[in-house]
């Protein structure tokens, strides 16, 4: 056997590293790959490894070595082989209540991304939500992100932090909070924070062998790095997206902003996945979901009554209202479809994604399923349910 066999191909750099910590020495580089697969597999899911970086690397060699060896995945390291069942990939409406969530959120900017994270947290049961973050700022999402879980008794849920785009800093700090100037990473550096995301989020997915519901609530760079390095997920995810626009929008010379600050990854994301639903711009952008200065919920958040999450929701949304006059639901209204509730209507049309990442009808384009009516009264029921205290 050769390793002309292997469709995985690794750098040579990447593969003497794996091949050190199997155990592997004196074997010429274009026997390493063989070598792995065969014989060191088994040796190299250490925490070395996921430090290095190559932990996603791994994961390519584990698959090639089971497809040589017909063993099925393990559902977890160490447990013995068993056989898995196929399951197709299923609306979020019909997945079990007790799937995995993958929430991707740039929260610390619109107020109703915070919102989102609070209803996330509320609605999804221990051990079922992971959250990402996209367009990252330094860290600093994914480290607001953690300190509102912890506020509010979910320390289990897990933070992945995402990809900084190096464009605009869209966060609002804290009075006294500083926010780091972009710092362009080197090549090897962008790949191996890239290549840590990639593998926290493939072991987070081999850990839940079932659908996976992904709610994406900002960029879609995550994902389509994801579908990029590993592509056989795409059967495992069951996408709901905020974004892109049909017929409406308030300026219809740009695609809408979840699609426009990386409009690349989001053509790649909609091409990649399996008929993703997306909860349209032109629905979200409702005045009947718009919160403003003068809604009972800010003075409430404000009363000595309120969780400590909520003072500080409450002064976010402060801050927001002396840049903007509203914050409309775009992202709870997402994750309520996700969730499967009934305030979201979706229908099938042929789409074709343009290279700006805007949305045109096309009976040549490819199939996805939009938002096509939204019962705004009965997701605002279903919205102010979780803030009674």
């Amino acid at each position: 056997m050769t390793t002309s066999h292997f469709p995985v191909r690794l750098p040579r750099h990447q593969l003497a590293i794996l091949a050190l910590h199997a155990g592997i020495r004196d074997q010429k580089p274009e026997e390493l790959l063989q070598e792995l697969v065969i014989t060191g597999i088994d040796r190299l899911h250490t925490p070395e490894v996921i430090d290095a970086g190559l932990e996603h690397a791994r994961q390519q060699l584990l698959t090639q070595a089971r497809r040589i060896r017909h063993e099925p995945a393990h559902h977890q390291q160490g447990q013995p082989p068993t056989m898995s069942t196929p399951q197709a990939s299923t609306d979020p409406t019909g997945t079990e209540p007790g799937g995995l969530v993958i929430l991707s959120t740039d929260i610390g900017y619109d107020p109703d991304d915070f919102v989102n994270l609070l209803f996330a947290a509320h609605h999804i049961p221990p051990g079922h939500l992971v959250v990402i973050t996209s367009d990252e700022v330094s860290g600093l999402r994914a480290r607001l992100a953690r300190r509102i879980l912890d506020m509010m008794g979910r320390s289990e849920v897990r933070v992945i932090e995402g990809i900084d785009l190096g464009g605009p800093r869209r966060y609002l700090p804290d009075p006294d909070q500083h926010i780091p100037d972009y710092v362009l990473p080197s090549f090897e550096e962008e790949q191996d924070r890239h290549g840590a995301m990639i593998a926290r989020l493939a072991d987070v997915l081999d850990s839940h062998p079932g659908p996976v519901r992904w709610v994406g609530c900002g960029a879609m760079t995550e994902l389509a790095t994801l579908l990029k390095w590993a592509p056989h997920l795409a059967d495992q995810l069951d996408i709901t997206q905020m974004g892109g626009w049909l017929r409406h929008y308030r300026d219809p010379d740009l695609a809408s902003h979840n699609f426009r600050i990386d409009p690349l990854s989001a053509g790649l994301a909609l091409r990649a996945a399996h008929t993703p639903r997306l909860v349209m711009s032109e629905h979200t952008n409702h005045p009947a979901i718009r919160v403003t200065d003068t809604w009972p919920l800010i003075h409430a958040l404000a009363a000595d009554t309120a969780p400590p999450w909520a003072h500080l929701l409450g002064e976010h949304f402060q801050r927001w209202f002396t840049r903007k006059d509203g914050s409309w639901l775009h992202d709870p209204l997402t994750l309520s479809a996700a969730l499967g509730q009934p305030f979201v209507e979706f229908t099938e049309e042929r789409i074709r994604v343009a290279e700006d990442a805007r949305l045109y009808p096309d009976p040549h384009g490819r199939p996805l399923r939009v938002s096509a009516a939204v019962d705004y009264d009965g997701f605002l029921g279903w919205f102010h349910e979780a803030f009674a205290w």
